[in-house]
């Protein structure tokens, strides 16, 4: 007798991941969306069937990090344009059969029949419009109703979800889930293996904005001998001519370097190159190079501002971000002391143990998921 029984559907989970800033910024939230898409192709499913798509700018052609496997949609509209809430719709339309949930990783989500998930970082320029461009306050006006409309949100630390709670009181708190960021995986440089004399410079890594706070960091570099030099990685961005210009007010400019934007290979070696990383960051939703910096054995100095004491625990010296002297008093510290170098290089390596991109997939994928089911 033929079997008449049925076995029931397998459920597909069909996720987009909008990465079309990555065409403009290759730091910063475009690191966040790159690692966390490689980690979720790598997630095995419990059940059911995923399948993740990459939404690209058409003209992006940087797409060897995309992960086996994901499809690749290519979008006429760029990644913060004025009329983005108006096309973006638009061309999602004609996939709208193939996303059950867009992921926004950077703030702004859209309108269309998926489901819809952002990840925040921060709000600081919330309460300080000052240290945003004209675009950016035009483009993150929306933040408000992104929030608003989002089925669920994801922050990327403990400090955020506060602020989102506290900023954003609309918002329901069970629509608010804390998944960390992590650092890529890498081989570590023992500071005990490494001559001090071969160390030869502080590094900073981070877009040019007032946020991060550099002119404190120049002010402090003027404390120092002249021996100490910094170097800064990084791209342009808001009051990009300010640091270079308080250097040249300071007479450091030949004490400080400007990288610019550089590679992944590049990047890796100022940090191995580095005697020290200084994030002295009015604020900070995660801080990511600061585990990027403990993950290569590198020590850290840091402000005690938004969350980087939450990511840096006791791994780093922490100062007041408005403070020089107390900023230059650590990092003359750290520069002369191969102990205590030694010493933040070891609590930094068993901090970045805390943090994993596995465990954030694992968690994203669940964020997902549950948001389907909610409607179901």
């Amino acid at each position: 007798m033929a079997d008449n029984k049925t076995s029931a559907p397998v459920r597909v989970l069909r996720v987009a991941i909008d990465a079309r800033l990555m065409y403009y910024r290759k730091a910063g939230i475009a690191q966040y969306t790159r690692r966390l898409t490689r980690a979720l192709a790598q997630t095995p499913a419990q059940s059911g069937v995923r399948e993740l798509a990459v939404i690209m700018d058409r003209r992006d052609r940087d797409i060897a990090w995309i992960p086996p496997g994901a499809r690749v949609l290519r979008a006429i509209t760029p990644a913060h344009h004025r009329y983005e809430h108006i096309a973006l719709p638009l061309e999602l339309a004609r996939h709208s059969s193939r996303i059950d949930v867009l992921h926004s990783p950077d703030f702004i989500s859209t309108r269309g029949r998926f489901k819809k998930v952002i990840t925040i970082h921060d709000l600081y320029f919330l309460e300080h419009t000052e240290v945003m461009s004209p675009q950016g306050k035009r483009y993150y006006e929306r933040m408000r109703w992104s929030a608003g409309n989002a089925d669920h949100i994801i922050a990327v630390s403990d400090f955020t979800r506060r602020e989102i709670m506290r900023l954003l009181p609309d918002v329901p708190a069970q629509r608010v889930t804390v998944i960390h960021e992590a650092a890529a995986n890498v081989q570590p440089v023992s500071a005990l293996e490494t001559p001090a004399g071969s160390l030869r410079y502080v590094l900073f890594v981070g877009t040019f904005e007032p946020r991060k706070n550099l002119v404190t960091l120049l002010k402090a570099l003027k404390e120092l001998p002249d021996d100490c030099k910094l170097m800064i990685v990084g791209e342009s961005g808001w009051g990009a001519e300010q640091p270079g210009q308080v250097a040249r007010q300071l007479g450091l400019q030949d004490r400080v370097t400007f990288a610019g934007r550089v590679s992944d290979a590049e990047l890796d070696r100022y940090y191995r190159g580095a005697r020290m990383l200084v994030m002295p960051s009015l604020s900070e939703g995660f801080g990511l190079p600061i585990l990027e910096a403990m993950a290569r054995g590198v020590p850290v100095v840091c402000s005690n501002a938004g969350a980087l004491p939450e990511i840096a625990g006791d791994a780093a010296l922490m100062h007041d971000p408005l403070d020089a002297l107390a900023l230059a008093r650590l990092i003359r510290v750290v520069w002369t002391n191969d102990v205590v170098r030694a010493d933040y290089g070891r609590r930094g390596l068993q901090r970045t143990q805390e943090f994993s991109w596995a465990r954030a997939a694992q968690a994203t994928w669940q964020v997902y998921q549950d948001t389907c089911a909610s409607s179901s």
